[in-house]
This record gives structure tokens, sequence and C-alpha cells, in this order.
């Protein structure tokens, strides 16, 4: 099922993304839009999990493979012979800090709630059954990227 209201995880995520913009991100050139089409098809990105007692969250920011390589030319200053290893490390690490901003501003909700290590994929995530999934695109300078998020339990405990 696809949310088109952010739940308390997403605006928090959103958060996250507004904190590191202008810094690890580039400015955004919009608001970030809701996307009610779910979770795009065939983007590489990178994924966290955060996991609680009552819920548990993936966290994905995936793009088109070109604007991950600019995001991360931009972050590091390096913008020729980047490797896809610098690539995958450097977005890893943007959704990383983007959880964990997230995470501090919901773990009142939930003081269980613990942080898994990021991990980039190449292709399409499933849906397990019982999830909900919330998909905004943040417009930047650099590209259009997707902020991810799968949610399994109850959102608004």
């Amino acid at each position: 099922m696809t949310q088109t209201t952010p739940s308390p995880w997403s605006s928090a995520l959103l958060d996250g993304v507004r904190a590191l913009e202008g810094g690890i991100l580039p400015p955004l050139v919009e608001e970030p839009i809701p996307s009610g089409a779910g979770i795009p098809a065939n983007l590489p990105g990178a994924w966290v999990g955060l996991v609680g007692e009552r819920r548990s969250l993936q966290l994905g920011l995936v793009a088109e493979f070109v604007t991950l390589e600019l995001l991360t030319a931009n972050m590091i200053g390096k913008y020729e012979g980047l490797t896809d290893l610098e690539i995958t490390d450097a977005i890893a690490e943007v959704v990383n800090v983007i959880s964990g901003v997230a995470k501090r501003l919901v773990i009142d909700a939930d003081p269980s709630l613990r942080s898994g290590l990021p991990m980039f994929l190449f292709g399409r995530l499933r849906m397990p059954t019982g999830t909900m999934s919330e998909t905004f695109r943040l417009v930047t300078e650099l590209g259009e990227l997707h902020l991810v998020s799968v949610i399994d339990g109850d959102e608004n405990a």
C-alpha cells in the first residue's frame, strides 16, 4: 500500500534531508514531492534499516547512476575518475546520515530503535506483504533523487 500524506517517519526523514541541504546534499530547487507511484523501478541506491520493537523502516535514496555520480563528485570534490566504490560508499553515507537525523527526531516515540548498516543495491526492491511505502521526489541542482521509506508495523506509534 502506498501512502500519500507523510507519516511521522517520513516527516522525520524529510527533516533529515533538509538538515543536509546545502552541505552533503545540494540545495533542493523545489519542495519534496510525494510520489503516489510507489518505489521507482530499477534505480540504484543506498538503503539502511531502522528496527525497533514496534516497527521497522527501510530508508532508501535512489536515482539514475549518473545523478549519484554527480552527487558524489560534489560531496568529495573529485570530478574525474570516480570509482563505483567511491560512489556507492558516498551514497550509503548520505543515507546513513539522513537516517541518523531522523532517528534522533523519533527516538522518543520508540526508544528501542536501532540502526543497521547501509548497503547499496542495483535493481528493484520488492515490498513485503503488509508493509507501506512512501516515496518523495527530491529535485536538486544536480538532478532528481527519490527518498523511499518502507514501513512495517505501526508507523504512528
